[in-house]
């Protein structure tokens, strides 16, 4: 990992002599017709497993034919897409040069008569796999077969990395039953973990690919300072930074998994880290790790061991956290990495993204907040 992306642009912003560096446009548009009576927007994307989420507010007085308030609370279905961004001519606004933040449809209207306000709130297309249940058999195809046909089936771009293996080996491996009814959401995350890959809607497409190498990944810097002979207070490029750390991942974490595998009429047990496979000898002083223990059917001794290793490196992933709110960009998503420097604490590190949260309002502004996770540089991850 070597450059490090400069946000100083978004900086400059927290001094108020240069907020001309800015001057972020939004737009919002419905079934495909910019709404010109938007008053603020809310965006929500998370990381994996979850459908990013939205919440338009628009003034009803702007609101114009054909699309105004009556044909607005009468729709039985609305496809909402945010826009945000930084245009040449913020004068002169054009979906070309804004960012598409998400796409999805309305869950809900709520219609505030007095304060002659109509709000919007929904989900992107990760929902319509959500809302859709599959009692399919799938045993001899492969994870990106099913993902293909999933996402043409919803009318969605598959973006899918070619698989090889047919699922019904994993649904063996699993001790799952074929015919359950699963939405097929469940059915693509839980394909992406046999994989080790990430599954996520954006846009109109779906992808089913392998996780981002962090290496190859150029991180958002966060800085802080503290007051010095200079300046006489901290500086930041955030409005607001906070951490935390869990206490009972930093003392250490074990995995434990047990699996009885009915073809070799066998268990087994695996732990992870396999120093601590033989427990805690009498006299130590070292305070206990947290044991967590899973039951898997129908695993290897191998198998067991390499799913102890995948559950222990995302729990120690949890152990250190931030927050942090700042002017908002259009690059940072759930998949970005952040580098934190300058607090002189073991802070000072890499996080892994797991929520952004955008907002854009006439008055006030284009903002983010991020939230990420990682462990401690004290505490190992397995390769």
């Amino acid at each position: 990992m070597t450059d490090v992306q400069d946000f100083s642009s978004v900086a400059a912003v927290v001094d108020p002599s240069m907020q001309a560096a800015r001057q972020p446009r939004g737009m919002v548009r419905l079934n495909g017709t910019p709404c010109p009576a938007w008053i603020d927007f809310n965006v929500d994307s998370n990381a994996f497993h979850e459908a990013d989420t939205f919440e338009v507010l628009l003034a009803v007085k702007k609101l114009v034919a054909p699309q105004d308030n009556a044909w607005l609370l009468s729709q039985d279905q609305i496809r909402v897409e945010i826009f945000a961004g930084f245009p040449s001519n913020p004068d002169v606004v054009s979906a070309d040069e804004l960012t598409l933040l998400i796409k999805g449809n309305v869950d809900v209207i709520d219609f505030d008569i007095a304060g002659r306000t109509i709000s919007l709130s929904g989900r992107d297309l990760t929902s319509l796999l959500i809302d859709a249940k599959t009692t399919e058999k799938w045993q001899t195809q492969t994870a990106s077969q099913i993902a293909t046909t999933l996402a043409q089936r919803h009318g969605l771009t598959p973006v899918v990395t070619d698989t090889s293996t047919p699922v019904g080996r994993y649904y063996q491996i699993d001790h799952v039953s074929m015919t359950s009814t699963d939405t097929e959401w469940e059915l693509l995350t839980w394909l992406a973990t046999q994989e080790g890959f990430v599954v996520y809607v954006k846009g109109d497409e779906l992808h089913f690919e392998p996780k981002a190498n962090p290496a190859d990944v150029v991180p958002l810097d966060i800085w802080w300072e503290e007051p010095d002979d200079t300046y006489g207070f901290h500086r930041s490029n955030t409005v607001r930074l906070n951490f935390s750390r869990t206490l009972t991942v930093g003392k250490g974490a074990i995995v434990q998994v047990r699996s009885w595998n009915q073809k070799q009429k066998k268990g087994f047990t695996a732990t992870y880290p396999t120093s601590h496979a033989k427990g805690i000898k009498p006299g130590q002083a070292t305070s206990p790790a947290q044991v967590y223990s899973y039951v898997i059917g129908n695993l290897t001794q191998e198998q067991a061991l390499q799913r102890a290793q995948a559950i222990y490196n995302e729990i120690i992933q949890h152990e250190m956290r931030f927050r942090a709110s700042m002017p908002a960009d259009s690059d940072t998503t759930a998949t970005s990495m952040v580098k934190v420097s300058g607090t002189g604490t073991s802070f000072d590190q890499l996080y892994y993204v797991d929520s952004v949260n955008r907002s854009m309002s006439n008055g006030g502004g284009y903002t983010m907040d991020l939230s990420g996770k990682n462990h401690s540089q004290d505490t190992s991850i397995v390769p």
